[in-house]
């Protein structure tokens, strides 16, 4: 099994992003709470960004420094309540989560690939 990269771990996590955009977008709070297929797909992504997220602290946890908005601990936090608290999860959070935190930690995920792609262009 080959190791994955920095660079593999933010293109999951932007990749997991951008499909749950396409599967949030024109969501208002009263549609996103009447559709469990939507809160289900929004569980899902979010679940596989902080994975991702885990992956990415523990094999660079000093690009959150620079990127803070990464929220690496954070979206680990919420894939491990959404994965193991299904039982208990709360809409409101869930909607804050994919609407607020993720698209922020989506674009920080692409800036951070730009930059460590381009800073490790010449070591490959």
């Amino acid at each position: 099994m080959s190791r994955r990269s920095v660079s593999d771990w933010l293109s999951d996590i932007i990749a997991w992003g951008d499909r749950l955009a396409g599967y949030i977008a024109g969501k208002t709070y009263e549609g996103f709470l009447d559709d469990t297929k939507t809160q289900n797909a929004a569980s899902k992504c979010t679940e596989a960004i902080g994975l991702a997220a885990n992956e990415l602290q523990r094999l660079a946890p000093e690009i959150e420094n620079e990127f803070p908005d990464l929220q690496l601990g954070l979206a680990y936090r919420s894939r491990n309540k959404l994965s193991h608290g299904y039982f208990a999860v709360d809409e409101s959070i869930l909607w804050n989560t994919v609407f607020v935190s993720t698209p922020k930690a989506v674009a920080a995920a692409k800036e951070a690939k730009r930059k460590y792609d381009h800073d490790n262009a010449g070591a490959r």
